[in-house]
């Protein structure tokens, strides 16, 4: 009998990804979505689609069938702009307490948690899941909710479900085109003015999915797994989009004060005109931490993988040449 999955978040970069393995597997699966939400691409798929938000529990009572065996909870707000905290905080931790109480209602068996490494906070040196977790403290508020809403994920275990936390790095692949995906059109548009050397984790999103899938079987209870990838600083990552794209201009080399100083004079923009600026403080924070995330753990327990960064790349370069986005 095939198992039957709850998506949120399934209309998604990482989510989509997911839903499509899944498929192939054969899960029966219902996906949720907004009003609003992009469906083109989900459509395509043998996949159930219920419309609600997890801002909403009523919707999502209405909308999780009974006796789901897995909830791979993605949905969430990565906002990088404090005008948005209140918004990124209904939707990353109040979103994740009425998705515990509704699965419990359902008699979910198992939830798995799609975080983010963020919840360690910025830290600098080598990330372990054994690493104290900093981002309850942090003033990014996308690393203070990702830390809130695992604290309400975990409450799952109360209502006897199994509770497994993913914690993706920065992750690249097809169907990106609001995270990092954004930086092929910056680079072709000639509007990205620098970059940092602080370091980035690069995993890819179809290793990642996988890793969902893996840890509902695999996956300990009331564990985090990271799934990072390899590391090289933000100036290597944009060269090799570069050289995939077949751009000859690199963007120049700026110090993290200076990064930081722009960041900031951005950000006072952006309360006079209210526009969200490109480079927020949060933003910055983000580009010039210098971090390693370990990734031994799912490796060993999942059979994560991490594919080399170029692949990643043309990947995702593939896909945006594929749909006509480049």
């Amino acid at each position: 009998m095939a198992k039957s999955a709850f998506v949120t978040g399934g209309t998604g970069f990482i989510g989509i990804n997911l839903v499509k393995q899944l498929v192939d597997k054969d899960w029966d699966v219902t996906a949720l979505h907004r009003a609003q939400s992009d469906l083109s691409t989900i459509k395509q798929l043998p996949v159930t689609l219920v419309e609600g938000s997890i801002t909403d529990l009523s919707s999502l009572q209405n909308a999780i069938p009974q006796n789901t065996d897995v909830i791979f909870h993605l949905a969430g707000d990565t906002n990088m702009w404090s005008q948005n905290n209140d918004r990124q905080s209904e939707i990353n931790v109040t979103g994740t307490k009425n998705m515990v109480r509704a699965s419990s209602e359902k008699t979910v068996s198992t939830f798995i948690h799609t975080s983010s490494v963020s919840a360690w906070g910025t830290m600098d040196g080598t990330i372990t899941e054994e690493s104290p977790q900093l981002g309850g403290d942090s003033w990014v508020n996308y690393e203070r909710t990702k830390w809130l809403s695992e604290r309400e994920a975990l409450k799952a275990r109360d209502q006897g479900m199994k509770v497994v936390i993913m914690n993706p790095a920065m992750v690249v692949g097809p169907h990106d085109t609001n995270n990092w995906g954004r930086l092929f059109f910056a680079l072709r548009d000639n509007n990205l003015p620098g970059v940092t050397r602080g370091n980035m984790s690069v995993a890819h999103v179809k290793e990642v999915a996988k890793a969902h899938i893996s840890a509902v079987n695999n996956g300990r209870d009331g564990e985090n797994y990271i799934l990072g990838g390899h590391n090289c600083t933000f100036a290597e990552f944009v060269s090799i989009i570069a050289e995939v794209s077949d751009l000859s201009a690199q963007p120049k080399t700026i110090p993290a004060p200076i990064l930081k100083l722009a960041a900031y004079f951005q950000a006072g923009i952006s309360y006079l005109t209210g526009n969200e600026p490109d480079l927020t403080p949060e933003l910055a924070k983000l580009m010039t931490r210098n971090v390693v995330y370990s990734s031994d753990k799912a490796i060993k327990e999942l059979g994560y993988s991490i594919p080399p960064v170029e692949k990643s790349v043309r990947d995702c370069h593939t896909w945006l040449v594929q749909e006509g986005l480049l």
